[in-house]
């Protein structure tokens, strides 16, 4: 497919403020909300924009919105151009505004990085993160119509059993991650032998599970930054951490960037034009 990304970028948008009518006559837009409310309009028609809204704005289209909560809005946005007609067509399968689960905003924060940091070949990935984008949007807008085919050996029973289990199991982790716990722990509160558990997370996820609760551990630590204006030693305590220099050298070690500076990355105002 023949496509481009013109812009990316990160903006805090005051009570009252916004963007008056306008309209790209060559460029796509995606909205991603992740933080307060607004009032938008396309080509007239209204929307109001909340917390984990997307909005696609088709090129040519008349836009505008204006931000009524009180503590603001926050989003992450990008632009991109296209005539080819495979990339329209994926483009005309989507929702003007659809509700993103939080994979949609992972994606478009990396491309904002990305533009940021422009370390080698930037533009490249940020192209193939947009696409990625896109059709992780289509597979939501068309999730229910989409046929799932199991591969898997086990039966239908146990795919169950063990979908349900892994669930369990990151429920145990989401409300016990702000103190330290063992896989005894995991597996005795879930009631199943540690061995099995072990296992179960190796098979479902390719990791071990000191790994695994670390990924957790690592994906609410970039949450809480992005998503909150929480101290760097707030978020450390929040997540278990004893120290801010343990957590510092926890989550370098999973991002190959110090907190303190990817706090500044993802919570400033950023603007690239590729």
């Amino acid at each position: 497919m023949d496509y481009k990304l013109t812009f990316s970028g990160r903006f805090h948008y005051r009570c009252g403020s916004g963007v008056s009518g306008h309209y790209h006559p060559e460029d796509y837009q995606i909205q991603l909300v992740y933080s307060g409310e607004a009032e938008a309009h396309v080509n007239g028609k209204p929307y109001r924009l909340k917390k984990n809204s997307i909005m696609l704005i088709p090129k040519g289209s008349a836009h505008d919105f204006h931000v009524i909560s009180e503590d603001g809005m926050k989003t992450v946005e990008v632009k991109f151009v296209s005539d080819d007609p495979g990339f329209t067509e994926l483009i005309s399968g989507l929702d003007m505004v659809m509700a993103d689960d939080g994979s949609i905003f992972e994606i478009l924060s990396r491309v904002v990085l990305e533009g940021q940091r422009k370390i080698s070949y930037y533009r490249e990935m940020s192209n193939a993160l947009l696409l990625e984008c896109l059709l992780m949007m289509y597979r939501m807008a068309h999730r229910n119509s989409i046929p799932v085919f199991e591969v898997s050996k086990l039966s239908k029973g146990e795919i169950i059993k063990n979908d349900i289990l892994l669930d369990v199991i990151d429920d145990y982790i989401e409300k016990n991650i702000h103190k330290r716990f063992s896989l005894a722990d995991v597996a005795k509160a879930c009631g199943y032998n540690q061995d099995y558990i072990y296992r179960l997370i190796r098979k479902k996820t390719g990791l071990s599970a000191v790994q695994y609760i670390n990924e957790k551990k690592f994906d609410r630590a970039k949450q809480l930054i992005m998503h909150t204006e929480l101290s760097l030693s707030e978020i450390a305590w929040n997540l278990g951490f004893e120290t801010l220099q343990y957590f510092s050298r926890f989550f370098k070690e999973h991002a190959g960037i110090s907190p303190s500076d990817y706090s500044k990355e993802v919570r400033s105002t950023i603007r690239t034009d590729y």
